[in-house]
């Protein structure tokens, strides 16, 4: 019965550690290229996925900035001037895609 409770914990854990792992893979890594003002352009390493398209929201550097424009590998994204402001040239930056339910500020 022992062995039984402890397989069953294990396969729980497993199947918990995938799901986890599945939901990071669709995080992107880039670069910041350019800031001006309030727009941030990052380019981003490999190929970019359907959910990152101009109009539609993401979740970076802790804020829910929205796409303005994607050419190649590179997205402009539009942040609050003071999020904006906080940010550097060739800083890193991952993004991912929004669940909608991100805070937001007044």
């Amino acid at each position: 019965m022992l062995k039984k409770i402890s397989v069953i914990i294990a396969v729980l854990l497993m199947a918990a550690s995938l799901a986890v792992s599945a939901v990071a893979a669709d995080k992107l890594n880039g670069k910041v290229t350019k800031v001006e003002s309030d727009k941030i352009t990052v380019t981003i390493e490999g190929a970019l996925p359907a959910w990152v398209k101009a109009g539609a929201t993401v979740t970076a550097a802790g804020g829910a900035p929205k796409v303005l424009s994607v050419k190649g590998n590179e997205v402009t994204l539009r942040f609050s001037k003071a999020k904006a402001a906080k940010i550097k040239v060739d800083s890193s930056m991952s993004l991912s895609e929004s669940t909608g339910d991100d805070l937001q500020g007044c």
